[in-house]
């Protein structure tokens, strides 16, 4: 399943990584690590931007960062 698929309230396991280079750097150091579990809490009206909740703060992911990364529901 794809980050951007899922739905407020929904807790999920980030599996990998679908990007390369400055994008895959920058989702890193945003916390997204493979085996990090997080909850996605807020979602605009049209779906992107997306507020997710991971290490202990809130992330802002647009679809355009949303749709790199793959994962499980937990």
């Amino acid at each position: 399943m794809i980050l951007n698929e899922m739905k407020v309230g929904q807790s999920g396991r980030i599996v990998r990584l679908l990007s390369e280079g400055a994008r895959n750097r920058r989702l890193c150091e945003m916390g997204f690590l493979s085996g990090t579990v997080f909850t996605v809490t807020h979602r605009a009206p049209l779906g992107s931007p997306m507020a997710i909740s991971v290490r202990g703060y809130e992330v802002i992911v647009g679809v355009d960062d949303a749709v790199k990364v793959e994962v499980e529901i937990v």
